[in-house]
């Protein structure tokens, strides 16, 4: 037997092992395509928590709640991404109470269907579904996350 076959053979093998491990790790992280979408999702869920600090300090320091997401935005000092970073559309902030507001995005991805993977790392508070969902917070009793997208 010739050394050329047996040298044949175990660079099929070897690009064989490269291939499953690339289908591998596609199916355990998710294509490129996924991974960007996580990527903008988790962009907005950022902006949201700079816009729940924002609200939280304008209230600390006025002793209100801003009544709109211009006036918090305004405020000197204060640099918030308002918008979406991949439609360009505000984020949606209304005052439901004196001491309670919400805010809404619209998302790509499901992280609630994905909860139980990521339990360790990922705030509760911030779980959402695909489409527009909102996050209801109370100045007074914390933070919480609405379950139920609101349409």
């Amino acid at each position: 037997m010739s050394a050329r076959p047996v040298g044949l053979w175990l660079l099929v093998l070897a690009g064989a092992v490269v291939l499953a491990t690339v289908a591998g790790a596609i199916v355990v992280m998710g294509s490129p395509a996924e991974q960007r979408r996580m990527r903008i999702d988790e962009r907005r869920v950022d902006d949201l928590r700079q816009v729940e600090a924002a609200a939280r300090a304008f209230r600390a320091d006025t002793g209100a709640l801003p009544d709109t997401l211009d006036a918090l935005d305004a405020r000197p000092g204060v640099a918030l991404d308002v918008s979406d970073p991949e439609t360009g559309s505000r984020y949606e902030y209304r005052k439901t109470g004196a001491d309670a507001f919400e805010l809404c995005a619209t998302f790509i991805t499901d992280t609630a269907a994905k909860r139980e993977a990521k339990r360790r790392w990922q705030d509760p508070h911030w779980v959402h579904g695909a489409g527009r969902h909102c996050f209801t917070f109370r100045i007074d009793g914390g933070s919480r996350s609405d379950p139920q997208p609101r349409p």
